[in-house]
């Protein structure tokens, strides 16, 4: 994986989001060669509205335009319906557990 700067949190959060969506698109090609079964779509979960909001428009323009371009493939594959990207609440999400819930002495 190749090293990138972001300069502010839905930014690396959208970075994020873009590298689980080819993630998931290798792998779905992967069970799909592997079974002979093909996925219809996949949901990736995401806690911030931000981040769900701009893969779905071009919204924040002034605030996201100097996100670099190969970030913004994941609205293509999110338009063409094969994945969904779907919030998840803080509490239900556990990969927010350490981060998040540390606690305190």
């Amino acid at each position: 994986m190749q090293a990138a700067v972001a300069l502010s949190t839905t930014e690396a959060e959208y970075m994020s989001i873009s590298e689980a969506c080819k993630e998931t698109i290798w792998l779905r090609g992967l069970y799909s060669e592997l079974y002979g079964v093909s996925c219809s779509c996949v949901i990736i979960h995401c806690d911030s509205q931000s981040v769900i909001y701009l893969t779905k428009n071009q919204m924040f323009y002034e605030r996201t335009k100097h996100i670099d371009v190969r970030y913004h493939f994941i609205r293509g594959v999110i338009a063409e319906g094969g994945i969904k990207v779907r919030k998840i609440s803080t509490h239900d999400n556990p990969a927010d557990t350490m981060i998040k819930h540390v606690p305190t002495f």
